[in-house]
């Protein structure tokens, strides 16, 4: 089996079916599980965003903790519409190799990164205030994320996602917008995130918050049947549906993904998804239809021999909209295969 088969990454491989247990402690570091791990491509991470739709605004802010190299990779970004790479973006400042003494002390409950960057846990799974401030760019923000839902933590206890509430302020190159709306964020420790090469198609982490009482989540690779831009390339492509996976958080109920179908439709010239259609039905039958459209864009190549394209959609289902994230991971073999505009 190839070395990037092996991994136990819980984006990289299937997943047991249903929720795992949690506590206020998964806001922390997982010293003890991510202990049992010698490899050097041990992570934890935490993904903290939020958005501003009506001025195509998006926002990723990023800790990936390397426990076993004692450093930290991450930062803060920002962005309004679609931008052609990380460093046309109205804010961005993402270091690679930054020492772990930041989270020695206040763990990941209270920290501060060199570029200024601020989290501070509130109430630990509930409520978490971000802040940062350049002013020699005229750039800012100061948001308080609180949960709408419970954490949906996967089956192994190594990751969850959950659905947010966003308020407060944020400032791109002196113009100040308000913050006032949804995210969904996740947490990820006790596995190893190697950096090889996959010859692969890209990696669909989509999400969207309609509101208090209705969020979906699905990750996973496009449906193989809907003619996808990689399915020359990739011919066994498909194969990789086992790992799609998901929920749906509906009047007050959460649940997993019975099955998930995704299409995703490109502009090869600039490289970003332009939208998707996603067919989603959960354990208890409920369908959810959802056609998304990207209204902002921006890549990151969050390892060398990755680029990361994170967008903002708007996504509809039966005259209702929401907003969430885009997020396809792409490796080396589908951008030169697939994603090579004619000249």
């Amino acid at each position: 089996m190839a070395e990037a088969e092996q991994n136990t990454s819980f984006f990289q491989n299937a997943q047991s079916p249903g929720f795992g247990p949690y506590t206020p402690a998964d806001d922390l570091l997982h010293r003890e599980m991510n202990s049992a791990v010698d490899d050097p491509a041990l992570t934890e991470t935490q993904f903290l965003g939020f958005s501003v739709p009506e001025a195509g605004i998006h926002c990723l802010n990023y800790l990936w903790v390397h426990p076993n190299l004692e450093l930290l990779t991450g930062g803060v970004w920002a962005w309004q519409g679609v931008k052609r790479h990380q460093l046309a973006a109205e804010l961005f400042d993402m270091r690679q190799f930054m020492e772990d003494e930041p989270i020695r002390k206040g763990d990941l409950a209270d920290f501060e990164l060199p570029m200024g960057y601020r989290v501070k846990v509130l109430q630990p799974l509930e409520k978490i205030r971000i802040a940062y401030d350049d002013p020699s760019r005229g750039n800012a923000f100061d948001v308080t994320l609180t949960a709408i839902m419970p954490p949906a933590m996967v089956a192994s206890g190594k990751h969850f996602d959950q659905a947010m509430r966003t308020e407060g302020e944020i400032t791109l190159r002196g113009r100040s917008h308000r913050v006032d709306g949804y995210t969904v964020r996740d947490r990820s420790w006790g596995e190893v995130r190697p950096e090889n090469p996959r010859a692969v198609p890209p990696l669909h982490w989509l999400t969207g918050v309609f509101d208090d009482d209705f969020a979906f989540h699905m990750m996973g690779v496009e449906d193989p049947s809907s003619d996808p831009i990689w399915k020359e390339a990739f011919p066994d492509g498909g194969s990789l549906t086992a790992i799609n996976r998901g929920w749906i958080w509906r009047n007050g109920e959460l649940t997993g993904l019975a099955s998930a179908r995704l299409t995703t439709r490109w502009n090869v010239d600039t490289g970003y998804p332009v939208g998707h259609t996603l067919q989603l039905i959960d354990t208890n039958g409920f369908e959810l239809s959802l056609t998304g459209t990207i209204t902002a864009s921006c890549s990151w190549s969050t390892w060398s021999n990755v680029n990361m394209l994170i967008s903002l959609s708007r996504w509809e289902h039966d005259g209702r909209i929401a907003w969430g994230d885009s997020q396809v991971a792409t490796w080396t073999d589908f951008v030169y295969r697939c994603l090579r505009p004619t000249v």
